[in-house]
Formats: C-alpha cells, sequence, structure tokens
C-alpha cells in the first residue's frame, strides 16, 4: 500500500494513502500539510488514484511542483515506487511500502523467490533447498480432503519449513470480524496478541518480517508489549484480490532471527495454500451438492413410487366400489337409501384421491347454485341417516338465493362435518334446522339435542371446507354453516405459517419447499443477518450450518431477535463437533451432515407437538388465571351489592309511590344475574375444538 514521506524536524514523517488527499500549508484543508513552510502554497498540489494508478496533479501554486527533478505537466503526472515531490521548498517521497524499513530486521513487500536471490553459486544452492522445502510441504497439503484439514496443514508445515515456536491462522468473516481457525504453541491470546501485526497485513494485503517488534515503527509496540517475544512473519491469504485470511508465525528467542529469503518462502508457500483452500472449499461444494442432486433424485424416486403404488390401491378401491354401488341398487328397504348414498360419498372420495395424487387433472371449478339444490343435494341423505337411527330431520322451507359453491367438493366437505354429529343423535329425537340470511350470506342453523358433542372434522374436511370458503361455528348445540353468496364474499384463506430457511445453497429451496408444503408451511428464505422488526410470525427457523459463514453466531444473532425469541431452530447438515455451541447460542435440535429428509420433516413434527403443547398449556393458565380473577369479582361486588339492595328496601318502605326506586331495584337484580354468570364462569368445564382453540363452557 502507497505511502508518502518526509523529513520534519529531524524526524521521518509519514502518511498513508488510503484515498485522495490535498498538501499544502494547510493544515485544515490538506490532510498532508507542512504549515509554516512559506514555499507552500495554502493547497499546493492534490494526489488521487484513477484506475489502480495513483497520479499527482499541481494546483495552481507559486511555486509549482517537480515530479523527480522535473515540473508537473497541466494534467499531472502518474507515481512509481520511490518518486521524489518537491513543493516548493518540501521535499516527499512516494513509495508502494512502508517508508523507513531497514530492509533486515523490518522486511515487508518482497518479490518471488527467484527475484530474491542473488546470481552467485551459493544462492543456487539456497534457492534449490527452498525450492525443496517448499515442494515437500505444498504436496502435504494438496493430500488434505478439507478446508479445515487444508488450514490445519498449512499452519503445522508452515512451523516445520521456517522453525516456528508457534502460530496461528485467522480467516476473515463477511462481517469483517475475525476467527481463529486452528493454533499451534503457546496461544492463550489467540488473536489479541498479535492483532497490530495481522491488522496491518490485512489493510496493506502484503507480507511482513519483523526480528524486533517492540521498536518496529509499523506496529511500535501495540498488543505485543507484554509479549517478549523475537521475530515474526506473516503473511496474507489473499483470493482475487480479496484477504480471506492470515497466517502468523513467530519464535521465543530474540537471538533467532528471520531473514529475507524466509519471508519469500513463507509468501510463496501461503500464497500455493490459499489456493489449495479455496479449491477444496469449491470440490466440497461441488461433492455437496452432487450429493444433494442424489438426495434430490432418491426423494423424487420415493415419490413417484409412492404415487405409482397410490393409484393402484386407489384402482383396486373403485372395483370394489363399483361391486358395491351395483349390491347396493339392488337393495330395498328403509337402509336402502342410506347405504347408496354412503357408497356413492366413498365412490367421490376416491375419484378425488385419483385426481389429486395419481393424474393431476384440473379440479372442479367453482359455480353459483341455488339454495334449493344445495338443500336437495343434502337433505334426503341427512334424514335417510336420521332414519336409520330412528331420528328425524326437521328442515324449514327453503327461502329463494344463491351460494358460491366449490363444485361438489363443498357438498362432500358439508357432509363430512354433518354426518358424524347425526350419528350420536339419540333415537326418537329430531333435528330442527333453517335457513338464515347473515352480513349477506345465508347461513345454515342445525340445533342438535343434548349428549351431542362439537364437531371435530378430519383435515380432508376442515382443507376442503376452507378450500370452499365455508366457515362454521358450534355454541349452545348449535351448529351454523355460513356460505358465501358470491366470489366476492368468500373469505380470505388464513395465511399458512412460515417456515423461515437459512442458506447461501438456493438449490436446497426445492427440497426444503416439499418438506415445507409437507408440513402445512410457507417458506420463507433469510439471510445470516436477520432483517429490521417487524416481521411476520414465523413458526420454526432452519439453519443450514453449511449453507452458512458461521452457524453458531448466526443462531445467536437470531436468538436475540425480538421475532425469533420462542421460536424453535432447527440446525440441519451441521457437524457433530460443533453440536454443543449450536444448542448453547440457541438452537432446539440438531441434524447431522447425512441426513434423511424424512427425518427432517419428522423433527418439525415433534417440533410442531411441543409449541401445541406450550400454546395450550399457556391457555390453561390464562384460563385458570380467568376464573381465579371471576371469583374474586363476585366477592368483591356482592358485599357492597347486598348494602345497597338492602338500602333500597328500607327506601322502598319509606317511600313506597316512589317509581326510580323500583328501577334502581331492578338494576341491581341485573348486577346480581352477572355474578351468577362470574360464578358459572368459574366452576364452568373448558371445552376444546379442533383447531386448537378453547371456550368457557356454561350451562
Amino acid at each position: 500500500m502507497p505511502y508518502l514521506s518526509w523529513m520534519e524536524s529531524g524526524q521521518l514523517r509519514r502518511h498513508f494513502l488510503e484515498d485522495g488527499c490535498l498538501l499544502g500549508r494547510d493544515p485544515v484543508a490538506c490532510r498532508v500539510a507542512l504549515p509554516g513552510d512559506s514555499s507552500v502554497s495554502r493547497q499546493h498540489a492534490v494526489i488521487g488514484l484513477s484506475q489502480d494508478r495513483w497520479w499527482i496533479r499541481d494546483l495552481d501554486s507559486r511555486n509549482g511542483t517537480l515530479l523527480n527533478g522535473l515540473p508537473l505537466p497541466a494534467t499531472g503526472g502518474s507515481l512509481q515506487d520511490k518518486d521524489e515531490l518537491q513543493l516548493g521548498d518540501w521535499k516527499l517521497t512516494y513509495t508502494r511500502a512502508f517508508p523507513g524499513l531497514d530492509g533486515v530486521d523490518f522486511i515487508e513487500g518482497v518479490g518471488d523467490l527467484f527475484s530474491e536471490v542473488r546470481p552467485e553459486p551459493a544462492q543456487a544452492l539456497v534457492l534449490i533447498r527452498g525450492l525443496e522445502l517448499l515442494h515437500r510441504s505444498t504436496e502435504v497439503l494438496l493430500r488434505m480432503g478439507t478446508a479445515s484439514s487444508v488450514l490445519e496443514g498449512l499452519l503445522s508445515e508452515a512451523l516445520k519449513l521456517l522453525n516456528a515456536d508457534r502460530g496461528l491462522v485467522v480467516m476473515i468473516r463477511s462481517d469483517g470480524s475475525w476467527q481463529c481457525v486452528h493454533s499451534i504453541g503457546d496461544t492463550e491470546e489467540k488473536i489479541g496478541m498479535s492483532r497490530s501485526v495481522m491488522s496491518y497485513v490485512a489493510t496493506h494485503r502484503t507480507s511482513v518480517l519483523s526480528n524486533s517488534s517492540m521498536t518496529d515503527p509499523r506496529f511500535q509496540g501495540a498488543s505485543l508489549l507484554a509479549l517478549h517475544r523475537g521475530a515474526l512473519l506473516c503473511a496474507p491469504m489473499e483470493i482475487d484480490g480479496v484477504v480471506q485470511g492470515m497466517l502468523y508465525l513467530d519464535r521465543a528467542d530474540e537471538g533467532r532471527p528471520f531473514t529475507r529469503f524466509d519471508l519469500a518462502i513463507l509468501q510463496a508457500f501461503v500464497r500455493q495454500g490459499a489456493l489449495a483452500h479455496r479449491h477444496t472449499q469449491l470440490s466440497q461444494r461441488a461433492i455437496g451438492q452432487a450429493e444433494l442432486q442424489g438426495e434430490l433424485l432418491r426423494v423424487k424416486t420415493l415419490h413417484e413410487r409412492f404415487t405409482q403404488r397410490t393409484g393402484e390401491i386407489f384402482g383396486v378401491m373403485a372395483s370394489c366400489l363399483r361391486w358395491l354401488q351395483s349390491y347396493a341398487e339392488k337393495v330395498h328397504g328403509e337402509m336402502a337409501d342410506g347405504l347408496r348414498h354412503e357408497i356413492g360419498r366413498l365412490q367421490y372420495l376416491v375419484e378425488e384421491g385419483i385426481q389429486e395424487a395419481v393424474s393431476e387433472m384440473p379440479q372442479e371449478a367453482p359455480y353459483s347454485s341455488s339454495l334449493e339444490a344445495l338443500h336437495r343435494a343434502m337433505e334426503p341423505a341427512w334424514a335417510a341417516l336420521l332414519k336409520v337411527r330412528k331420528a328425524s330431520l326437521q328442515l324449514q322451507s327453503v327461502p329463494q338465493g344463491t351460494v358460491w359453491m366449490a363444485g361438489s367438493l363443498a357438498n362432500q366437505a358439508v357432509t363430512g362435518l354433518v354426518e358424524p354429529l347425526l350419528m350420536e343423535v339419540s333415537e326418537g329425537t329430531a333435528v330442527p334446522g333453517q335457513w338464515v340470511e347473515d352480513a349477506g350470506n345465508w347461513v345454515l342453523r342445525l340445533l342438535f339435542p343434548a349428549g351431542v358433542h362439537a364437531p371435530s372434522p378430519d383435515p380432508w374436511t376442515l382443507h376442503s371446507l376452507q378450500k370452499s370458503g365455508i366457515v362454521w361455528r358450534w355454541s349452545e348445540q348449535a351448529l351454523s354453516i355460513t356460505f358465501p353468496r358470491g366470489i366476492d364474499t368468500v373469505p380470505e384463506p388464513p395465511p399458512m405459517p412460515l417456515l423461515g430457511l437459512v442458506t447461501e445453497e438456493y438449490e436446497l429451496l426445492g427440497l426444503f419447499q416439499s418438506v415445507a408444503e409437507a408440513g402445512g408451511l410457507a417458506i420463507f428464505p433469510l439471510e445470516e443477518e436477520p432483517p429490521l422488526p417487524p416481521l411476520p410470525e414465523f413458526r420454526y427457523l432452519i439453519v443450514d450450518a453449511k449453507g452458512t459463514q458461521d452457524s453458531v453466531t448466526c443462531i445467536h444473532t437470531y436468538r436475540r431477535h425480538p421475532s425469533f425469541y420462542t421460536v424453535p431452530i432447527l440446525v440441519v447438515r451441521a457437524p457433530e463437533e460443533i453440536s454443543a455451541s449450536l444448542l448453547a447460542a440457541g438452537a432446539n435440535d440438531w441434524l447431522p451432515e447425512e441426513f434423511r429428509w424424512e427425518t427432517l420433516h419428522h423433527r418439525l413434527q415433534v417440533l410442531k407437538g411441543h409449541d401445541e403443547l406450550q400454546r395450550k398449556a399457556m391457555m390453561a393458565e390464562r384460563f385458570e388465571a380467568f376464573r381465579k380473577m371471576a371469583g374474586s369479582l363476585k366477592h368483591e361486588i356482592n358485599n357492597p351489592l347486598a348494602i345497597i339492595s338492602m338500602q333500597i328496601e328500607l327506601l322502598q318502605r319509606k317511600y313506597p309511590e316512589e317509581v326510580k326506586l323500583a328501577k334502581v331495584e331492578e338494576m341491581v337484580e341485573r348486577i346480581r344475574g352477572l355474578m351468577q354468570v362470574l360464578q358459572k364462569m368459574r366452576e364452568a368445564p373448558v371445552e376444546g375444538y379442533a383447531d386448537g382453540s378453547s371456550i368457557v363452557k356454561l350451562s
């Protein structure tokens, strides 16, 4: 990295050129300034960077600017290493490395091995020996199978190659922070002890040697004060102009200095190590992708086999149904209609299964139907079913109107909701019903006798009702079924619970999408850094350990996010050695690198069960607190209410003609009735529903 240096008051001054700056006499306007020198203008010249080349241009100064003793042209001039600049009487030097290094104890910016060897016979033996050691160490690196083992081998071979006492490898994360991935020797403090050295290497992208770190002008003893170490080397692991990490070595004895050739060997070795590390990463990723493709092919094959087997079973069921249907057509008597209805419904479900799972044919389109047609489709079958139970159905006359139907699916969905209740009706009872208009929609209300429990539809019925836009409600033994009048009144389906996914390998999305759909979830891709709140509600969060830079830090960050405090976090493709760290960071569970996708689905179902148990426990606690509050309110209100009632009674005896007292007494009786309701709420049982909701059931 480039520097400007100059002598001021007998001391060498330096300025690191990070970006363009002004040179002149004014210390406020100019980042590089020499106050008090009248030969220098207030803003004398400007230095900038253009197309990776530094240049200088004079700003119409009084005494002009010289570059290597020649006046600058009006357009300026480009700078080369060790160029001499003169602004008035002020002389500066431009260098591409830290200025003032002696080249023996303080070195940086060496060339390759061949450029560092002098053309002498003795130096040829040094070069051959260096190449031999470098070749042997590089062979060791190339035999490493994983990116982590490459870094470990890079450090251990570098220690042998340069006869160092200790060392460490530090990698730079995507957020700019550092991680010490491997260390050898007495490195309790790891990064902290050499932070100033590695910060310099990472910033300047250059290899450094220091045989006296306490007096090195580049570090000025920072973070090395208490170490009393001897010589040190540090080289960047650079790929495509970006520093990915650093390798640091040092010796304990001050009497064992490193040489310029040592720095050249380390620089060459680290460059090869960085390339080996990069190639190993790419190879691992390619192997991982191949494994994923193989897993995807396995899952697809399994799905195709399952689909084929399902089609065969449905085909056999359809054949049996045709036999039953032909038999039912010949049956006569009271049970015949009910039998034919159930066989017809079973046939519809089999055909629906074949259509959705096997043929993948387009489903029946929604249409508008009259209430009378809907009534005719449901009433005979329900009446026949109740007839079997020796009960009756008493539906009032059907009004004129239309409803929006999702094809035959709506009839089957309503049948799946109502018929289990009809099977609970006692002998000799009746089920009255009527059609009413409510909020622009048509509602069928069926009143069931005591002893019939709240409906608990199966998953297919629940899904079909939702798909048809039909809403139902159970209250005080009455089932209300709301049919949308038109397409504009069909309720919006509730949003699917979200499954957050943190991974950089987006080719996995297809597999995760299949798992999410199997669990009734919608996938939501996320970055390693969680987005700012507010966020939608997430049911689960999956972190792909192989698809993230640092899965432990990622989990820790998400767990501190307000939207993910209580969200279950599952880590997949996690190495076993970091499993404890993952759980400590906040993960609820983890799956190893080699896992089946069926296992992921099963783990999500387990987490779902735990989540539902927690929600039910919280609801139970809330109901219990509500009951206690109801009891407390009853006692708190009853005492003053009794006194008020007594005073009113006395006033009524004294003023029997006063009408207002009778009105007050009526209000008191009303409050007393509310107290009875509070008492019932305290003692009443809780009734649960299939969707997980609960109510206090008042008799």
